[in-house]
């Protein structure tokens, strides 16, 4: 899949709970951000591409130019780890968020052997929704910070990413619709818009139709799992099967 959909699902990681808020709403958990129902303690993804054989879609070789990913989360509903994973098995890097009274305020970088290469922290509005990332890597190569900007239903609008104070970098921007769900968006790099994408969903929810302005067109077949979350997801690529992904999900007691 294109990178506009990569930076658009992370973007929307970083809304967090409001810890004012006495009674549990889902819509503001990391949960609903991933689309998942029930209570899911963790999620094991892996890629694969997609074979074709007289109509029989089956599992290729696994992606290897992609790290497969694990996503852990607390009884709130809140991610707490994502591990990422080269194809076979062995673990690349490790991040942790950090939370303080419900909200997301930092998150750390490990490499496979665990030394911490980078962090993340936060800055959040009256409203705890977050204004400003800034991440810094430890050795000083990479440091670069995000603004965030929203619409009155708390949805991500745009997204701006600086490598110095004031030049912008990237761009993306994005527009929602009455359910929250994601309509259409743009990424800029530079002053020069690269892509610009429409979304169509299904019944579920999920990613039903995605078109680039390139003319690409990706649609998507699931199978699911009897607490309604995808287990199985075929990508195609102008109607020809281009990867698999298959999700291993494991729920709170």
């Amino acid at each position: 899949m294109k990178k506009i959909v990569f930076l658009f699902i992370s973007a929307l990681f970083i809304l967090s709970c409001d810890p004012n808020n006495s009674s549990f709403d889902r819509n503001n958990t990391d949960w609903n951000k991933f689309q998942l129902k029930g209570d899911v303690k963790s999620f094991r993804e892996i890629k694969f591409l997609a074979v074709d054989n007289f109509s029989i879609i089956s599992n290729g070789e696994k992606v290897k130019h992609l790290y497969n990913k694990e996503v852990l989360f607390n009884l709130d509903g809140n991610k707490i780890e994502k591990n990422d994973y080269i194809p076979d098995g062995t673990l690349a890097n490790r991040t942790v968020y950090l939370y303080k009274k419900g909200v997301l305020v930092e998150y750390n970088n490990y490499d496979s052997q665990g030394m911490l290469f980078g962090t993340g922290r936060y800055e959040t509005n009256v409203d705890h929704q977050v204004t400003t990332l800034n991440y810094k890597t430890t050795d000083g190569r990479y440091n670069w910070s995000e603004s965030y900007q929203y619409d009155n239903s708390g949805n991500i609008t745009e997204i701006k990413r600086f490598k110095t104070e004031k030049a912008i970098d990237k761009k993306e921007l994005y527009a929602f619709n009455t359910e929250g769900n994601i309509v259409s968006s743009e990424f800029h790099k530079g002053n020069n818009l690269i892509s610009k994408s429409d979304y169509n969903y299904d019944e579920e929810g999920n990613f039903e139709q995605l078109n680039f302005s390139n003319s690409i067109v990706y649609s998507y077949k699931y199978n699911y799992d009897a607490k309604g979350n995808w287990i199985k997801k075929i990508i195609f690529e102008n109607d020809n099967p281009s990867g698999i992904l298959i999700r291993d999900i494991e729920y709170f007691d």
